[in-house]
């Protein structure tokens, strides 16, 4: 491509009948000075052209990254959606999974309670009419200490007591009378001494007609 300097060192050669030399002198350096402006221009704007064409490029590498970005993101949430669905699964069955184990340890627990009640109302029932059993027993036994009665003890025949003997007081003959319900084993040893007071009121009485004669 001419430069502003060739056409400004560009020299012609002589001839007769040549154009005038001032006036083409002339016409160059306004050529010169137009195609200077407009090289001046066209290397401005092929700097511009390279500087958007690397701007260009750098937008297109940013275009490109930002595509590789996006599609990269848009995988990555998708499996970070997947990962997340996968997870919630897993933790619900494991939820549901706990929640049925839950579940079957509190129906094991009330069926041992249950039966651990049953068991022990069993006992109890057992219990209830072992006592009434008992009591019962207890209650027979007592009608038939109850029922029994005391055994009957005959009392020992009288003598006949002297004349003097029924002159005795009844006072004193009661006590012989007493003394064999209290000890029953013993009624032969009791009879001589209800017997007793009547023999010493005898000599009483026959001493008083002694003092009558004296008189």
């Amino acid at each position: 491509m001419i430069t502003p300097m060739d056409i400004h060192n560009k020299t012609f050669s002589r001839k007769l009948r040549g154009f005038a030399e001032d006036e083409v002198n002339s016409f160059l350096e306004e050529v010169v000075s137009d195609y200077e402006r407009i090289y001046r221009e066209h290397r401005e704007m092929e700097e511009q052209m390279d500087t958007l064409k690397t701007k260009l490029a750098n937008y297109e590498k940013m275009e490109a990254t930002m595509s590789a970005t996006l599609v990269m993101a848009q995988e990555t949430a998708e499996n970070v959606k997947q990962n997340a669905q996968k997870e919630a699964d897993l933790i619900i069955r494991e939820a549901k999974a706990q929640a049925a184990q839950i579940v079957s340890d509190a129906d094991a627990r009330r069926r041992r309670t249950n039966e651990a009640v049953m068991r022990t109302e069993s006992d109890m029932k057992l219990y209830v009419e072992k006592i009434l059993t008992n009591l019962t027993s207890a209650m027979t036994m007592i009608e038939a200490v109850k029922a029994q009665q005391a055994p009957k003890v005959e009392m020992p025949a009288q003598q006949p007591a002297a004349p003097a003997e029924e002159e005795a007081p009844a006072e004193e003959a009661a006590p012989a009378e007493e003394a064999p319900a209290e000890t029953a084993e013993t009624p032969a040893e009791d009879a001589p001494a209800a017997e007793a007071p009547a023999e010493e009121a005898a000599p009483a009485e026959e001493a008083a007609p002694a003092e009558e004669a004296q008189k």
